[in-house]
């Protein structure tokens, strides 16, 4: 139980802001009850509730799925070794990331509004440019913060792509100490994962 109070404190903090203390008990019992096997796929992928294939993360890396009103469908976290026990790295592809333009460049600023809005942590694009995600153009967003009451920072690593007309996101949040060196691994590992990405079916919205 206290594991699952540590990841899901840190979820909702590095997801898009939420209160932790109105949220811990849910995203607990969701974790634990609703967490589905990944099944094989071909050449070393995971298949994900028989939409999602992707390369996966190896251990320790731990499966966690998105519960309901979550900004993420499921995502994988880890906990890293440290001084602070908020050292960790989470990562996970969301259906519906925060905005509502179509327009992946618009799509991007909507959600920078939200990420990180509740936090002590002002968070600053150090790299922003376009990519080839899911088979077509993408955005990608690299970006650092820091909280120097609490003596941390953060560095994230947005993906923005398309299904169908709809926008859809990958992203990464590692937590250090601000004296600490970033694991780059972690974020190569994320990049197999986001670039491996596709669809075994259509969305719902494709199929309206």
């Amino acid at each position: 139980m206290k594991t699952m109070f540590i990841i899901s404190c840190f979820l909702v903090v590095v997801s898009l802001g939420s209160v932790c203390s109105a949220h811990e008990t849910a995203a607990t019992d969701n974790a634990a009850q609703t967490v589905p096997a990944l099944k094989p796929g071909d050449k070393g992928t995971a298949i994900y509730d028989g939409e999602y294939e992707f390369m996966p993360p190896p251990s320790p890396w731990e499966l966690i799925r998105g519960g309901e009103g979550s900004d993420f469908v499921f995502g994988f976290y880890r906990k890293d070794p440290g001084k602070l026990q908020l050292e960790s790295t989470f990562f996970a592809y969301s259906d519906e990331p925060y905005g509502y333009s179509k327009d992946i460049e618009q799509r991007a600023d909507e959600f920078l509004k939200r990420f990180f809005w509740s936090s002590h942590v002002k968070m600053k694009v150090v790299d922003r440019k376009k990519t080839t995600v899911l088979g077509a153009e993408g955005l990608v967003l690299v970006l650092e913060g820091k909280d120097a009451i609490k003596g941390t920072k953060v560095r994230s690593k947005v993906i923005l792509g398309k299904r169908g007309d709809r926008v859809v996101a990958f992203y990464i949040n590692q937590w250090r100490a601000s004296d600490s060196k970033f694991d780059q691994a972690a974020f190569d590992t994320f990049d197999r994962f986001a670039g491996s990405f596709r669809f075994l079916k259509k969305s719902f919205y494709e199929t309206l």
